[in-house]
């Protein structure tokens, strides 16, 4: 029995980091950002190594672990702990407390990893409900509170409903685990309306967390308007617990509704490219810019993940990496724009930067060839897993549609590259601190390993993919 519960590990070290950071943060009366990170990092990595080591432990009907699960896991943990590293230069830059920061994070880590392992829609709604809710306190974090604001109404509604869909399926199943959920929608010869509307209210707060069109206005004004560390975490790291947990459901409890789902998710993949391409073009604010150019690539993974198959998921799965990993890198470099002790955010601001920061931002040109799709970047590879996937459904209006949003991206991008490199500089940079170099070499070395032998990417991650299946 108790074999079985030492899956929880995970969850339980994370439960026991963030009680040792409160306990710190009320008796520890002389603290520096870095004593939080320390905390942090120290959990972290126990509960990476625990989840690795238990990959294949579950508990009971809720609790499922596998190579699927694990593999999102231990993205989560990677982006989460490398972004941590790079979030304390900011909080010892600014000689503030860190402690907020990593609590949340921390917490939301936790949340994430049980909604990735659940196989009961109740425990689905706890992890994703409470990280989301959790958000508003890390965007608190900034004396400027409009994107807080936002996201705060908002996400008690969509908490609320989700809540709702859940009820109304359990009214009428009886049951919330995914594989009775299936078994009881299949054996129905019509599908009746209230299963219908219960999902589509889950599926609908899922988008919405994951700032999918027409739900992206609260993601644009928060990353707008948050701290440099918030605002990086929230583009580079949930969304892998989001894809992560969309699939599971969708393959495992509500796979009978597919043909109807198919079509929803087209609809909100071609909004989401459409208002990613367009919103990235009208911004003048260097996170909304890539905030909105996230927006088109979420949109293009949704309609390459459906409808559900090994090929759609392996090539939504690696049109996505390669998308954070360049957005890592992204990120990264604005780390190392900083003038006066203040992090660049405008495109008036980095004006003429090549001139004193040329490593930086050959770097930054490089990661934005990269999401365009060029040879031989990596995000050729994933632009080609999108387009074969799309030609094996022979959805070539989808094909056209996405490369013509992405010639309208590549103007935005085209604007960032202008301010950059062709403009006069108008201010004088601080120096690059050596860990985002650091991080940028880690970056580089990752993209050459998979571009050198994609085999890692097209056929070891495949195999763990299709343990969702």
């Amino acid at each position: 029995m108790l074999v079985n519960y030492i899956a929880l590990l995970p969850e339980l070290v994370l439960f026991l980091g963030l009680i040792t950071m409160g306990l710190v943060r009320i008796f520890r009366h002389t603290s520096t950002p870095k004593t939080f990170y320390i905390i942090y990092r120290l959990f972290l990595l126990i509960s990476a190594a625990s989840t690795v080591l238990f990959y294949n432990q579950n508990v009971g009907e809720y609790f499922y672990n596998n190579s699927y699960t694990t593999l999102f896991k231990f993205l989560l943990y990677s982006m989460t702990f490398i972004w941590g590293y790079l979030s304390l230069k900011y909080f010892v830059s600014k000689n503030i407390s860190s402690f907020v920061f990593y609590e949340i994070v921390l917490f939301n880590l936790l949340c994430f990893s049980i909604a990735v392992s659940a196989h009961n829609l109740l425990f689905l709604f706890i992890g994703l409900s409470f990280q989301f809710l959790a958000n508003n306190i890390l965007l608190r974090i900034d004396a400027r509170k409009a994107g807080a604001k936002v996201l705060g109404v908002f996400s008690l509604l969509v908490v609320m409903t989700f809540a709702a869909g859940i009820a109304i399926l359990y009214f009428y199943a009886k049951t919330l685990d995914y594989g009775a959920i299936e078994r009881i929608m299949g054996i129905r010869s019509q599908i009746i309306w209230q299963y219908q509307f219960s999902v589509a209210c889950i599926i609908a707060c899922l988008l919405f967390m994951m700032g999918v069109a027409p739900f992206h206005f609260w993601f644009s004004c928060v990353v707008g308007n948050s701290i440099l560390p918030v605002s990086g975490y929230l583009t580079i790291v949930p969304i892998f617990a989001y894809f992560s947990c969309l699939v599971n459901i969708c393959i495992n409890a509500f796979y009978p509704l597919m043909d109807w789902l198919n079509q929803v998710f087209i609809i909100f993949g071609v909004l989401s490219i459409f208002f990613g391409a367009i919103g990235a073009t009208s911004e003048s604010n260097l996170r909304k810019i890539f905030g909105y150019s996230s927006l088109y690539f979420i949109g293009v993974s949704i309609i390459t993940l459906f409808p559900l198959s090994d090929q759609g998921v392996v090539a939504s799965f690696t049109y996505l990496l390669v998308y954070v990993l360049a957005m890592y890198g992204i990120y990264t470099v604005f780390y190392g724009y900083r003038c006066k002790g203040e992090y660049m955010k405008e495109l008036s601001d980095i004006k003429g930067v090549a001139t004193q920061r040329p490593f930086l931002s050959a770097a930054l040109l490089i990661f934005m060839i990269s999401l365009i799709g060029t040879p031989p970047l990596l995000g050729f590879l994933g632009k080609l897993a999108v387009v074969n996937s799309l030609l094996i459904g022979q959805h070539f209006a989808l094909i056209g549609f996405e490369l013509f949003a992405m010639l309208i991206l590549v103007c935005a991008y085209l604007k960032v590259i202008t301010a950059v490199y062709f403009e006069s500089r108008n201010n004088m940079f601080d120096v690059v601190d050596r860990g985002v170099y650091i991080c940028l070499l880690i970056n580089v070395i990752l993209i050459l390993v998979v571009i050198i032998n994609p085999k890692y990417l097209m056929h070891d991650v495949e195999m763990m993919l299709v343990e969702v299946f």
